[in-house]
């Protein structure tokens, strides 16, 4: 694996574990204990936020991997760094009013899209 692409998908990952660190701390502050998901707005968009984030890199990690061994990994690690920084926008954006996220959601969904399409390409490309 490129070296660029390992060192995206560790800082998805560390992304990740960030958001998660701090829906765990909003969880505290807002009294919402566990197992309950519910119970407080703000903590709720915490919640969704980090979760939603979890359903992405679901796509993300394996077509950035795909796309890095296939494509151009220089394009694909580009293509991360725009997904990382989206989910960063997305986070915020929908913390603070979920109608404020879509920035954030446009640049991951386009990020994977590349990544999905460039790999297929790449896949194809070396089958023929």
């Amino acid at each position: 694996m490129d070296p660029l692409i390992a060192l995206v998908v560790v800082l998805a990952l560390v992304e990740y574990a960030g958001f998660t660190v701090v829906a765990g701390r909003a969880r505290l502050k807002y009294e919402v204990a566990a197992p309950a998901t519910t119970g407080n707005e703000i903590f709720e968009r915490h919640f969704r936020a980090q979760q939603n984030t979890l359903e992405q890199l679901v796509a993300f990690i394996p077509a950035l991997i795909v796309c890095g061994m296939f494509s151009n990994a220089t394009a694909a690690a580009a293509a991360g760094f725009v997904f990382i920084a989206g989910r960063f926008l997305y986070y915020r954006g929908y913390v603070k009013e979920p109608k404020s996220r879509s920035l954030g959601f446009g640049l991951g969904f386009f990020a994977i899209a590349y990544l999905l399409i460039a790999s297929l390409v790449g896949v194809v490309g070396a089958m023929i």
